[in-house]
C-alpha cells in the first residue's frame, strides 16, 4: 500500500505509469496508471470520464503502449550476447552517428561523442550508434526472435492481469535503418510498462520468469484462508550467465552511466534509461521518459519501470521516480 501510494503521489501532474514486481515471486508490489478516477462514483461521472482528452480510463500500467525507447537496448544486448560470440570483447568507434545511406544517420543523445568504446561502455551510457550498428549485425529475425522470448508480441502469462501485447516489428533484410532503430526501441516497438518490468525482473531473477499476480490470499470475512496464491515459475528465459551479465551492466548506468538518478543510498540499485522519440498528431512531442530497474543488486527484491509520458530525458525525472518508489518498497 504504501509502495503503491508513493508511485501514485510521484506520478503527481504528468500521466504515465508506474509497475513494481518482486522478482522471485512475481508479487505486483505497485501498479499505478495515472490521470486516474474515483471509482465509487461512476453512475455520475462516466461520460465525463469517457469524453477526457487525457484518458484516465486508460491503465497505462498494463494497456498504454509506448515506445520502449533505450530501456529496448537491454534486450538488444541480451540478444547480442545470446548470438555474437566474443561480443564484450570488442570495440566500435562511436562517431556520435551511425550512417544509414540516403542522407539518413542515426544520432547519440544530444551528438554525444563516446569514441572507442566496448559492450559495456556502450549500454552503460547508451550509444545509439553502436546499438543501431549491433541491430543491423543481429538482423531483424535474431532480434525479434529475443524479444518474443520476453513475450512481445504475445500474450504476457499473468494471473488475472489483462495486458496489452507489446510489440516488435517483422523488417525485411533491406531496411536498415528500421532494423537499426527497432533495436534502440524505437521504429514501431512499443511497450507496456508491464512488459518492461517483466523484462528487468527476469534478468533480476537470474533469467528465470515469474507470474506476475496481484492476490497472494483470499480470505473469508472471519479471516479464515479460501486459497493461497502460490509463485508459478513460467520457465528460464535467458541464461543465468548471461543474466548475470546484463546485471552487471545495469549496475554500471546507475552507478557510472546515464542512470545516477536512480540511486538509493546504501543500496544498489541496477537498471537502464530511457528517452523515447514520439509524435503527437503527426508532429514530434517532447521524448517520453523511462526507466527500468532493480534493487538491491546482489538479492533483487523489487523490479520496477517507469513510465512518464512526454517527461523529457530518462536519466532525470523516470529515474528519479523509481529512485523514490524502490526506497519506498525496500522501506530505505
Amino acid at each position: 500500500m504504501e509502495t503503491q501510494k508513493k508511485a501514485y503521489d510521484l506520478l503527481d501532474g504528468n500521466k504515465g505509469a508506474v509497475v513494481a514486481l518482486n522478482p522471485k515471486t512475481g508479487e505486483v508490489i505497485a501498479l499505478v496508471s495515472r490521470p486516474s478516477f474515483d471509482p465509487n462514483d461512476l453512475q455520475n461521472t462516466w461520460q465525463q470520464l469517457n469524453q477526457d482528452k487525457t484518458k484516465p480510463l486508460l491503465n497505462r500500467a498494463t494497456a498504454g503502449l509506448y515506445p520502449p525507447g533505450s530501456t529496448f537496448k537491454t534486450v538488444t544486448a541480451v540478444s547480442g550476447l545470446e548470438n555474437i560470440s566474443g561480443i564484450q570483447n570488442r570495440y566500435f568507434q562511436d562517431n556520435g552517428e551511425l550512417p544509414l545511406g540516403g542522407g539518413y544517420s542515426l544520432h547519440n543523445f544530444a551528438g554525444e561523442v563516446l569514441g572507442s568504446i566496448n559492450f559495456k561502455q556502450a549500454y552503460t551510457h547508451s550509444s545509439n550508434a553502436y546499438f543501431g550498428s549491433l541491430g543491423i549485425e543481429l538482423g531483424n529475425d535474431r532480434l525479434k526472435q529475443t524479444a518474443e522470448k520476453f513475450f512481445f508480441n504475445k500474450e504476457i502469462p499473468t494471473d488475472g492481469i489483462p495486458v496489452e501485447p507489446s510489440k516488435f516489428p517483422t523488417l525485411k533484410s533491406y531496411e536498415k535503418g528500421s532494423i537499426a532503430q527497432s533495436a534502440i526501441g524505437q521504429s514501431s516497438d512499443l511497450a507496456s510498462p508491464l512488459q518492461m518490468a517483466v523484462v528487468t525482473s527476469i534478468i533480476a531473477n537470474g533469467g528465470v520468469m515469474v507470474k506476475p499476480h496481484l492476490v497472494s490470499d483470499v480470505v473469508t470475512s472471519n479471516g479464515e484462508e479460501v486459497k493461497n496464491i502460490q509463485a508459478e515459475q513460467i520457465g528460464q528465459i535467458i541464461s543465468s550467465d548471461t543474466a548475470n551479465t546484463m546485471k552487471d551492466l545495469m549496475r554500471s548506468v546507475v552507478e557510472s552511466g546515464t542512470g545516477t538518478n536512480a540511486s538509493v543510498e546504501g543500496v544498489e540499485v541496477a537498471g537502464k534509461t530511457g528517452t523515447a522519440d514520439n509524435q503527437s498528431q503527426g508532429t514530434d512531442s517532447t521524448p517520453h521518459s523511462w526507466f527500468i530497474g532493480f534493487a538491491p543488486y546482489d538479492d533483487p527484491q523489487v523490479a520496477v519501470a517507469v513510465l512518464v509520458e512526454n517527461g523529457g530525458q530518462g536519466g532525470k525525472l523516470a529515474a528519479s521516480i523509481a529512485s523514490e518508489v524502490i526506497r519506498t518498497a525496500l522501506r530505505k
